[in-house]
């Protein structure tokens, strides 16, 4: 007689007894009996990777919560070219298979200015779909009220999570040099930079004469093999999936690693719908929705980690209403979903003339170099915070100019091969101030394929963030005019968020009444809740958040460590 091996942590039909559907079709499980996994991390991208990984080889039994499923891959369009596409790449087909299920289309927006929040729902989450740009906070950062007299200071200081910076930087591997700027620290422990193109070469001569800084990118791109990988044959695609995994994905360089250590256990396509508590009010426990089934079940944890996103992580805590917790867990002040913040951008583009039916190969791995913030070199502002600059992010598959530029035909055909080889685009990237008017909430008049109720975004900019916007757009259009070419701008008639880099909605803080979480990203409410990802910000700087948003989880995950050795936790 065979007998079917189950998953640990996976359903017995003994163990449960199963109801009719509900109107949404979805059943429910009562389960009994189920292993109690030491940590749940819910969530499987750059926070969720780092956590399970470190708890894992550190002899906790973790079980991994992704309400997507893993996209091989082979699977990858990275490569097609836009004629190879439905609708030849205007509708950003190569990152279909990123966005599972109805995630994109459960979200509202109410009495909101210019923004979008990019959720995606894939085994990896947004590792799969990033540029890998990876800069430190500058120790000012984390201290905006000492230093400007806005916002609040965080509960750690740059020292504190530096070792973990470097930590993490070697472990996914990072290009990049030590350019010695006091706005943007550097590591000790970086690969060979990438290449610069002929047009960045152009760029470097005006941002010289302007005493600007255009250093060399750190990304988290491999330019030699490095831990088992190959390095980057530089498609230009990292937006799109690395078939090579040159890429810091947490598929290719965190779950590897969590296996190995026979303490690991993933559970794909299912959906959190909410953390259940005990009689004291602690995490036991989180339900889930099986997308496959329709069955809702549940995960016993000791300890519970949200790595959802920054609107997703919100979403979930305040789903999560029990007689311990009305408004929802670790929401007695009412601050989880509030201060939402993360990025305000804008882009431009030039086709350089000299570089005009140049036979040039402007191949790469889109960003090589970045500009920093450079705005506090020249005196004082009429505003606080300010920009960076990346470069060259858009792929050089497609040709941009086709869509601006007028004509038909074959005149039209050739001047468009004519200018594309000039092509070099700019991006600027600016502080958002955060602010605890803009915020997510839940609607349960509006529930999802599977019953939970969906985030509601509200969201304006405020004076200042207006004023960096401006001055951003003047900035980038005073380096282009050092430049000879035809310029295209995208500025509109006001700013926009986020760039995929909102953060801020279950923050942490000194002060109880207006944060969730201490420095060790740990609800106070709620001893065995810890919240990593982007959603714990205490504020935003102009750099891309996601390598501290990894050094954060790491050292969280130290701490819990720390906090089980010693039968805290």
């Amino acid at each position: 007689m065979y007998r079917k091996i189950y998953r640990p942590g996976a359903v017995r039909p003994s163990d449960s007894i199963v109801h009719r559907p509900d109107k949404f079709g979805r059943k429910k499980l009562l389960n009994k009996g189920l292993e109690v996994f030491d940590v749940c991390v819910i969530g499987s991208g750059a926070a969720g990777g780092v956590m399970a990984k470190e708890l894992c080889e550190g002899g906790a039994k973790v079980v991994m919560l992704e309400a997507g499923h893993g996209v091989p891959n082979s699977q990858f369009l990275s490569h097609k070219w836009p004629y190879e596409l439905p609708y030849r790449g205007l509708r950003a087909e190569k990152q279909v298979p990123f966005y599972q299920g109805d995630v994109s289309k459960t979200i509202t927006y109410v009495d909101s200015d210019h923004v979008g929040i990019d959720r995606v729902r894939v085994l990896g989450g947004r590792t799969l779909h990033w540029n890998a740009v990876t800069l430190r906070y500058a120790p000012q950062d984390f201290k905006e009220r000492s230093l400007q007299g806005i916002e609040d200071d965080w509960p750690l200081t740059y020292e504190e999570l530096e070792g973990y910076y470097d930590r993490i930087e070697q472990i996914i591997g990072v290009c990049g040099n030590d350019d010695h700027l006091e706005i943007l620290p550097a590591g000790k422990h970086y690969l060979p930079t990438i290449p610069w193109r002929c047009s960045e070469h152009i760029l470097n001569r005006a941002t010289s004469a302007m005493g600007i800084p255009l250093i060399a990118v750190r990304k988290a791109a491999l330019t030699r093999p490095y831990d088992k990988r190959p390095s980057c044959h530089y498609c230009g695609h990292c937006m799109d999936g690395c078939d090579a995994a040159s890429i810091f994905t947490t598929p290719d360089c965190m779950l590897p690693k969590a296996r190995a250590t026979g303490n690991f256990t993933l559970r794909q396509n299912a959906l959190a719908r909410e953390i259940l508590v005990d009689g004291e009010g602690l995490a036991k426990a989180v339900s889930f929705v099986d997308t496959e089934t329709r069955t809702e079940q549940q995960i016993k944890a000791n300890i519970v980690v949200v790595c959802c996103s920054t609107v997703e992580s919100a979403r979930l805590l305040l789903n999560s209403r029990s007689p311990q917790h009305p408004r929802g867990l670790a929401n007695s002040n009412d601050m989880v979903g509030r201060y939402l913040h993360g990025h305000l951008g804008n882009g431009v583009s030039i086709y350089l003339e000299e570089l005009e039916g140049k036979p040039v190969n402007q191949d790469g791995a889109t960003d090589h170099v970045y500009i920093p913030r450079y705005n506090q070199l020249f005196g004082k502002n009429q505003h606080i915070g300010g920009w960076g600059m990346q470069v060259n992010f858009s792929s050089y598959m497609f040709p941009h100019n086709a869509t601006d530029l007028p004509g038909y035909g074959v005149a039209f055909k050739e001047r468009v091969r004519r200018m594309q080889p000039g092509y070099l685009m700019m991006g600027s990237y600016a502080k958002v101030t955060s602010s605890s008017q803009n915020r997510v909430t839940v609607d349960a008049s509006r529930p999802d394929a599977y019953g939970i109720p969906t985030p509601v975004v509200r969201f304006r900019f405020g004076d200042n963030d207006h004023a960096l916007w401006k001055a951003s757009n003047q900035s980038m259009l005073e380096i282009l005019s050092h430049l000879k070419g035809k310029v295209f701008t995208t500025f509109g008639d006001g700013p926009r968020g986020f760039a995929s880099h909102e953060v801020g909605t279950v923050r942490m803080g000194k002060n109880p009444r207006t944060s969730v979480l201490n420095g060790y990203c740990q609800a106070r409410e709620v001893k065995n809740l810890f919240v990593t990802d982007g959603s714990c910000f205490t504020t935003s700087s102009e750099k891309n958040p996601t390598l501290t948003i990894m050094a954060l989880s790491l050292r969280a995950a130290d701490y819990i460590k720390e906090q089980r050795r010693k039968g805290e936790l």
